[in-house]
């Protein structure tokens, strides 16, 4: 794997091909770096908008912005 000039890390595609994600959360740990997909990490809000009415928007709205926390490391 390499970094470009730009900051990006390029994944083969026999790994990338065994992901369901193309959004991580990040973690350095030890001078390691750790990419965790997000759908894991949301799965803790699975189910929460059962019951609401809600339109599509609003869910993807509410989505949206518990991801960016979580990207930002606030979850």
């Amino acid at each position: 794997m390499r970094l470009d000039d730009n900051g990006r890390v390029y994944l083969p595609a026999s790994i990338r091909k065994n992901l369901r994600s193309r959004e991580f959360y990040v973690e350095e740990k030890d001078g390691r770096i750790i990419l965790i997909p997000v759908r894991e990490k949301l799965m803790k809000y699975r189910g929460i908008f059962r019951g609401e009415n809600l339109t599509g928007e609003e869910i993807d709205e509410i989505v949206k912005k518990e991801t960016q926390k979580l990207l930002r490391g606030e979850l």
